[in-house]
């Protein structure tokens, strides 16, 4: 006979986590890995890069900035990121518990991750270089990178189906040649930024890299090519997907390039003051996790499709 106080079977078993769970974690971690792009803008741009000259605390004698509103974005950003991993790495970790999870949902979580967690050294790094200009654009992109997989895996965490198909025929090829575009887009501008104004500390020479006026020309056109893929993939789902949730997408993706040329053009023709810059971040963002998701939705339809057919 078993004693009374030995656990039964049920508790010793790991337990299920929901599948709600699970979505509610993905997507918060997806709006926290948000502000960690926008209020990394904020640092750049506040020139508050090195408010925070040792790491991981803020000062030689304390962890938290003292009276230096540097110190404070510099920090504020600090603790956003060390949240943002944590959330990463739960979340992937998540994803291999919940059953029935496509691994490459939990495999793109955990690509996620690592991203996150590189960013530590890496930002480290960057302030132990004195924020040098390709150190400090690689950690902005290795962020964006990240946002972009964690968009994919939380929209399949709620379709399934898009990590069956995650190209999905000609249209998914238009989506995902967007995507691709718009991630160009995003590289040239963070040249801009490099060759721009914004030196990013106050304490500290930062160089430039290479010429402002030719990496904007460069960003412009490759704006161009992004708008003309988004506007022919807009009026192809209005054409094939009318009322699906990719194409309500598009045409919310359509009004934020719009705004985000207008704050780009005010931007430039207004010496780059660095609240509006600040908001073309925020946009880019916003744009990106928008663009993705439609690439990601499109696949999902397509897989629906295949499985009608079959059917």
């Amino acid at each position: 006979m078993a004693h009374a106080d030995t656990p039964s079977l049920s508790r010793l078993r790991p337990r299920t986590i929901s599948m709600r769970t699970f979505q509610r974690a993905a997507v918060a971690t997806l709006v926290i890995l948000w502000l960690v792009v926008t209020t990394g803008g904020l640092v750049r741009l506040t020139a508050s890069g090195l408010g925070c000259p040792h790491w991981p605390t803020c000062q030689a004698h304390g962890i938290v900035p003292q009276d230096s509103s540097h110190a404070l974005i510099e920090f504020s950003n600090r603790a956003i990121s060390g949240i943002a991993m944590l959330a990463a790495v739960a979340t992937a970790i998540v994803g291999y518990r919940v059953a029935g999870v496509d691994r490459r949902i939990a495999h793109a979580l955990a690509l996620a991750a690592a991203g996150t967690v590189a960013q530590v050294p890496l930002g480290a790094i960057t302030v132990a270089f004195d924020l040098n200009p390709y150190l400090v654009m690689s950690h902005f992109l290795l962020a964006m990178a990240v946002v972009s997989l964690s968009t994919w895996a939380t929209v399949a965490v709620f379709r399934p189906e898009a990590a069956r198909s995650i190209v999905g025929g000609r249209i998914g090829l238009l989506a995902w040649a967007a995507v691709v575009v718009y991630l160009g887009l995003i590289v040239s501008g963070a040249f801009v930024t490099a060759a721009g104004p914004h030196p990013g500390s106050t304490t500290t020479p930062i160089e430039r890299i290479g010429n402002f006026y030719d990496a904007a020309w460069v960003h412009v056109r490759v704006a161009t090519t992004f708008t003309v893929l988004l506007v022919a993939l807009s009026v192809w789902l209005w054409k094939r997907f009318r009322g699906s949730p990719a194409q309500r997408l598009s045409i919310v993706a359509v009004i934020l390039l719009g705004c985000q040329a207008a704050v780009g053009e005010y931007q430039y023709r207004n010496g780059l003051p660095w609240d509006v810059i600040a908001m073309h971040v925020a946009l880019a963002a916003t744009l990106l996790i928008t663009v993705v998701t439609i690439a990601s939705l499109v696949g999902a339809l397509a897989a629906r499709g295949d499985q009608a057919v079959r059917s």
